[in-house]
């Protein structure tokens, strides 16, 4: 009788192993599988995702695919003299979002034709471009899941007469030829600026340790 109670003791050990050599295995082989995606990129693969419920996991990979969206932000001349280049600085980052460009440049007109080229011709044009380019601004890139409308609403409307209190503008701005800061207003228009004032090497591409916080 007590043989029989040993062997059916191990084999019943031998199927638990068993069990847990094959969850193993799945569980590397979504891992091997994520990472072969990633053009031989290791650092995403470092990330604790692996260790959630696989419905977790597909939820947290889907959101990190859509916080890949970039927009550029630009504070202008008067954001910058005025000193409010850390608040918006301060507002994307504790909102989640990722800076990964930011430069302070004094913009040549040349620069400013080709960012403000869809204006040329309206009256406001060169007051505009004489604007921007009376000081240094601050150019920067953020990435987050939704960042181009999210980053829109908290910079508030082009008229700070018109924006919500809690925005940028709404806060900070009372007219709209010194509205502090400019945002894209599509992805279309977020490339084309980001490639306006940034080179490739310029931007980087770096893992944000807080995103499985941010993201769910």
């Amino acid at each position: 009788m007590s043989g029989f109670i040993l062997l059916l003791i191990s084999l019943t050990t031998i199927k638990y192993i068993s069990s847990q050599k094959l969850n193993t295995n799945i569980h590397l082989n979504d891992k091997q599988e994520f990472c072969s995606n990633k053009d031989g990129d290791d650092s995403l693969c470092e990330n604790q995702i692996f260790d959630q419920p696989s419905s977790s996991k597909l939820s947290v990979l889907n959101n990190m695919a859509g916080a890949s969206e970039r927009t550029f932000i630009m504070v202008k001349p008067d954001g910058v003299q005025r000193g409010l280049v850390g608040e918006v600085l301060r507002r994307f980052e504790q909102r989640g979002y990722k800076l990964v460009a930011l430069k302070m440049i004094h913009p040549p007109r040349a620069l400013l034709e080709s960012h403000y080229e869809e204006h040329k011709g309206k009256k406001f044009y060169d007051p505009l471009l004489a604007y921007i380019g009376s000081g240094p601004v601050v150019a920067m890139v953020w990435e987050g899941l939704n960042v181009i409308t999210v980053g829109r609403k908290m910079l508030g409307a082009t008229d700070p007469a018109k924006s919500d209190p809690g925005t940028l503008r709404g806060d900070y701005g009372i007219v709209t030829g010194r509205n502090i800061v400019h945002g894209s207003d599509s992805e279309s228009a977020a490339k084309r600026e980001i490639n306006l004032w940034f080179r490739p090497d310029e931007v980087s591409n770096w893992v944000h340790t807080a995103e499985r916080w941010i993201y769910e």
